[in-house]
């Protein structure tokens, strides 16, 4: 039995509550980064509006990674696109570059959607495939940007109303739930769904197409585009992952890309003002997204103990009658089931010869614990249904007819009772020998028992009578 997905309540503040609270967090590190580059020798950037060029090629890349992630379909392979995009871009268009980007980012992600494959692994492949196609369009040549657009605001603002616009359509419950159907959740591997592939769609198509403008607006940044890999990939997923965007899928804020992204540009900008090394800004990247794992890990433990998404196993069916699970052991013992356990006649069942019918109980369950014995039936001068040997009612005394102890037995056997306090009158001595019919059972009395003396060489046992003086000696004469 696999473990299915169980469509949890609407809660979505609850859900998203975590991560208000870490885009709080990132809103203060924003601001005094934003302060500590514009009150130091970055003021330029903002009176010429040039921050906007990093900001937003950074952004869009972000965008698209937080947009497949989200969708539980990682799409690795936005620098890919974006180099293929910027390249395109300078040499035939934007139209050209962003039409033949989304071109292969529907093919990848019907290959996602159709085939169940994690999203990362074919992208990661398909990125590979672009990344050759980019080295061998003019020889991996650098192609310069000849017109080059004046105004880099929009840009900017395009980034962040299209980031929050997610943030917004995915904070509704309904359409968080169904577009995060690939994230890993039990089940056959490969499974086809139209859920899936509706997410494929949205997660690795949406992507493709940010990264083609992410590719745009770094031509017009760089004024160039050359085949060479600026790391954006890594880039961006290590700025989703500072913003609490979960890899596993669906979990994410509204903010938090918008705020993590200015961090990391702002951050950027201030290090290379700093005259440092290649390998320190690869570092400092490298530590933003390894703190932002551990954010994420965080997240995730909080949102699944505030508002798990899925359900381990469905209910087992039970039989009728057995009590559901965890109601072991209920007050007064353990129950019955209504029929009664396997090999155990049912409550109600009909009657055998000789024993007594059994009542049907009252409830479902039969209660537990020591049981009142029944009635004793009261005796009856007609014999019982099954055979011989058929015993009568115990009487006081032996019938006065009663054959003596040595006679042979006869064809009925005799009737059994207590024993008197004293023998009949025609009942042989006690040193009688033994007939073949049994003796009288019953319960003692204050009368010896009629047995013989004990035979030579046993001592008697104590308390019992003498021998008698006279009579057969024992064993008798057969």
């Amino acid at each position: 039995m696999s473990d299915v997905p169980s469509p949890p309540p609407a809660r979505p503040f609850r859900e998203l509550l975590p991560h208000f609270i870490w885009e709080g967090v990132l809103l203060l590190a924003a601001i005094g980064v934003t302060i500590a580059l514009y009150s130091g020798k970055g003021q330029r950037l903002f009176e010429t509006g040039s921050i906007w060029l990093p900001i937003a090629s950074l952004g869009f890349a972000a965008a698209g990674m937080s947009l497949s992630l989200r969708t539980g379909t990682p799409n690795l392979a936005i620098g890919s696109l974006a180099q293929l995009s910027a390249y395109l871009y300078a040499d035939q268009g934007m139209g050209v570059a962003l039409f033949a980007v989304a071109g292969i980012g529907l093919v990848l992600a019907l290959l996602v959607g159709l085939t169940g494959v994690p999203g990362w692994a074919v992208t990661l492949l398909g990125g590979l495939l672009v990344q050759a196609i980019v080295i061998g369009l003019d020889d991996g040549k650098t192609i310069i940007l000849h017109d080059r657009p004046d105004t880099y605001w929009p840009w900017g603002v395009a980034f962040i109303v299209l980031s929050i616009a997610g943030g917004v359509a995915f904070a509704f419950p309904p359409v968080r739930r169904y577009l995060s159907a690939n994230r890993p959740a039990g089940g056959e591997a490969g499974a086809f769904s139209l859920a899936k592939l509706v997410g494929a769609l949205v997660g690795v198509f949406g992507s493709s197409v940010a990264a083609a403008l992410a590719g745009v607006v770094l031509t017009i940044q760089l004024d160039s585009a050359s085949p060479i890999d600026t790391g954006l990939t890594l880039a961006a997923l290590a700025t989703v992952l500072l913003a609490g965007v979960s890899p596993l899928g669906r979990r994410a804020g509204v903010l938090g890309v918008v705020l993590a992204v200015v961090i990391y540009a702002c951050t950027r900008y201030l290090l290379v003002l700093q005259n440092l090394s290649a390998w320190q800004m690869f570092l400092v990247e490298a530590l933003f997204g390894l703190f932002g794992v551990l954010v994420v890990w965080l997240l995730e433990l909080i949102g699944r103990r505030a508002s798990p998404f899925v359900v381990a196993r469905p209910a087992p069916v039970l039989a009728p009658g057995f009590p559901p699970p965890g109601a072991f052991p209920p007050p007064g013992g353990y129950p019955v089931p209504v029929g009664g356990y396997p090999a155990q006649p049912a409550p109600g069942y009909p009657a055998q010869p000789g024993y007594p019918a059994q009542p049907a109980p009252a409830s479902p369950y039969a209660p537990a614990g020591p049981v009142s014995p029944a009635p004793p039936t009261p005796p009856s001068s007609a014999p019982p249904a099954y055979g011989p040997p058929a015993y009568g009612p115990p009487t006081s005394a032996p019938p006065a007819s009663a054959p003596p102890a040595s006679a042979p037995p006869a064809s009925a056997p005799p009737a059994y009772g207590p024993p008197t306090s004293a023998p009949p009158a025609s009942a042989p001595p006690s040193s009688a020998p033994p007939s073949s019919a049994p003796p009288a059972y019953g319960p003692p009395t204050s009368a010896p028992p009629a047995y013989g003396p004990p035979p030579a060489g046993i001592p008697p046992l104590p308390g019992s009578p003498p021998p008698p003086s006279s009579g057969p000696n024992w064993p008798p004469a057969q």
